[in-house]
């Protein structure tokens, strides 16, 4: 009997202890609740958003987005964990800066080419005087592409002094075939994360130039002038110029990973043009993937 009345007593101690407990979670989520509610009641009083809200209008802009149906879902499952994460919490600003990243980008939107050669002859004309050899390449160079069309063109290195008119040229070539212009300065850069981004684990982590670039284009198929590829650097953080390799390859660079987006990213669609002064100071393996177009300094005459 006195064994019995012991097993009851214990199945009731227990039965409370659940209770006690589970009350007091109940009590710590209604507690939880208010306060959130008032947060939010606050926040809209002095105008701000939160997290829920944000999340909300995250959510249709993804519906809008033209991309790939994968990149979307990477996106979703961004925009649920930062639903769930706190307002101060410091890894939802983290989140947030991935998400409006990805948002920002031009996966699938592209303009449209202009193939008209005589065009782009007067636009070259209007802009540079002289330079006859240097303008009949690039309308060499522009009527190839158009008859090869999605086939992958070379890249083109203008090298020559300064004020020759490099990047002017690149701009007329721009304009000539209506493509966004996007300048990429590459002097100095000593830094492997300057091309493929940082890690987004780190709360000032960003994305490497060249997705920077394509966020500033907003089309997929800019023309991007890699300035200064002579004066690329290297140091103990990696080599810069290691990277640009798969960046400037045909083969590779239609699934190029940046290591903030962590998804392959197409830049085979972009047109790259680069400048130097010399092409003493470029790493051997990236002047191969390049063709050289020389361009000499004016004299007395032309000046």
């Amino acid at each position: 009997m006195m064994q019995a009345l012991n097993t009851e007593m214990q199945v009731l101690r227990i039965r409370t202890e659940i209770q006690d407990k589970v009350q007091k979670s109940i009590d710590k989520n209604q507690k939880e609740y208010i306060l959130r509610e008032q947060m939010k009641v606050i926040r809209e009083e002095l105008g701000e958003s939160g997290p829920l809200e944000e999340s909300e209008r995250f959510r249709n802009e993804v519906e809008k987005l033209d991309a790939p149906e994968d990149i979307k879902e990477t996106i979703r499952a961004e925009i649920r964990r930062f639903a769930n994460l706190g307002y101060n919490n410091s890894e939802s600003s983290v989140v947030r800066n991935y998400i409006e990243t990805m948002l920002s980008l031009p996966w699938n939107r592209v303009s449209r080419d202009k193939n008209d050669i005589r065009n782009a002859e007067k636009i070259l004309e209007r802009d540079h005087y002289g330079l006859e050899d240097v303008k009949k390449r690039v309308l060499e160079f522009l009527a190839v592409r158009s008859m090869a069309g999605a086939a992958p063109s070379p890249i083109l290195c203008l090298v020559g002094p300064p004020g020759t008119g490099k990047t002017s040229i690149a701009k007329s070539m721009a304009e000539a075939m209506n493509r966004t212009y996007v300048r990429i300065c590459l002097g100095g850069v000593r830094d492997e994360a300057e091309i493929r981004g940082h890690r987004k684990t780190y709360l000032a982590s960003m994305p490497g130039r060249f997705i920077q670039g394509l966020r500033e284009a907003k089309v997929s198929n800019p023309l991007m002038l890699l300035d200064e590829i002579d004066k690329i650097g290297s140091d103990y953080k990696g080599d810069p110029s290691a990277a640009l390799l798969e960046v400037l390859d045909s083969a590779q660079n239609n699934r190029f990973v940046d290591h903030f987006i962590e998804k392959p990213v197409d830049l085979s669609k972009v047109v790259f043009v680069a400048t130097a002064n010399t092409t003493e100071t470029i790493p051997r393996p990236l002047l191969d993937r390049m063709e050289v177009i020389e361009i000499s300094s004016y004299t007395e005459v032309e000046k």
